[in-house]
């Protein structure tokens, strides 16, 4: 996949801050992830995009059958078929996939997420989710456990984050996804609808989520920090560039709307650059890429 196909990707369009980061990917590495995204972006569409939930189901259902189909090598859709020219795929990864399948049958009609539980699942199985699977492939039979977790705390991470940026347009599909006990917690008011800038009273809870955000980001940190290699680095540009965006959210909320917040481009592809590079003296201080 090259840059300008990966600008054309639903998931990873130009300008996103995972489109800077799998500009530092191998061609490997970038079309796994990539797929990977993808796969997540299109359950989700699936589950949201109908006007009844019959037809949601129904779909879903249909991609139940597709990823048993990919389990089989025997894949129909364009993007699994990708898939399974990408990578091997075992009994193993079918629990993670279910997980996958599962959070977009929980996405058919959702008003409310109620339960910081249901916020951690709502997180997993989403970009968690996928950036396990997208850390699992890529890293092949390198691929333990601890950098597998890395995935999914970055990717519970960054859905954190955007759910912040979506605030105002899930209010106006009547959608909260953050828990009530975060707004009661951190002193905030639960929101009555849509407001430019966001209301000062529900701002509370939305720097909670970012701290939460944060909190995620800083565990993948770690976990990547004892193993670094060659393959680490557009996840490592992943993290600096959510935890910068994640700064300028903090700073802008109270006269932008969450959703128009975001770092320049400029800034982007210099904190990218920098961000390569500090995982690349980390890869040489080891004596040179482990993987």
């Amino acid at each position: 996949m090259t840059g300008n196909e990966l600008s054309a990707s639903p998931v990873v369009a130009d300008g996103s801050a995972l489109h800077y980061a799998l500009l530092f990917a191998s061609p490997q590495v970038r079309d796994i992830q990539t797929a990977m995204l993808e796969l997540a972006f299109e359950l989700g569409w699936a589950a949201r995009s109908p006007n009844t939930p019959e037809v949601a189901y129904t779909r879903l259902n249909w991609w139940g059958e597709e990823l048993a189909r990919l389990m089989n090598a025997t894949p129909r859709h364009p993007l699994t078929k990708r898939l399974s020219a990408l990578c091997a795929w075992t009994c193993a990864d079918s629990d993670i996939l279910e997980q996958m399948l599962t959070g977009a049958r929980n996405e058919i009609g959702i008003g409310r997420i109620e339960t910081d539980e249901q916020l951690a699942l709502h997180c997993f199985r989403n970009d968690g989710c996928a950036m396990a699977l997208g850390v699992s492939k890529s890293f092949g039979s390198n691929s333990v456990e601890e950098l597998v977790l890395a995935g999914i705390w970055l990717g519970r991470g960054i859905r954190l984050t955007e759910i912040v940026r979506r605030f105002n347009l899930d209010l106006i599909d009547g959608r909260i996804l953050i828990p009530q006990a975060v707004f009661q917690s951190s002193g905030a008011s639960l929101p009555v609808g849509p407001t430019v800038p966001v209301d000062e009273n529900v701002r509370p809870a939305l720097a909670e989520i970012l701290n939460r955000s944060d909190e995620h980001l800083a565990r993948a940190r770690q976990l990547w920090l004892g193993r670094p290699m060659e393959k680490m680095i557009p996840y490592w540009v992943a993290l600096g560039l959510y935890e910068a965006l994640n700064q300028k959210i903090r700073e802008r909320l109270k006269t932008l709307p969450p959703e128009q917040i975001r770092l320049s481009q400029a800034v982007m592809l210099w904190r990218a650059w920098r961000c390569a590079r500090s995982a690349q003296g980390l890869i040489k201080t080891n004596d040179g890429d482990l993987s």
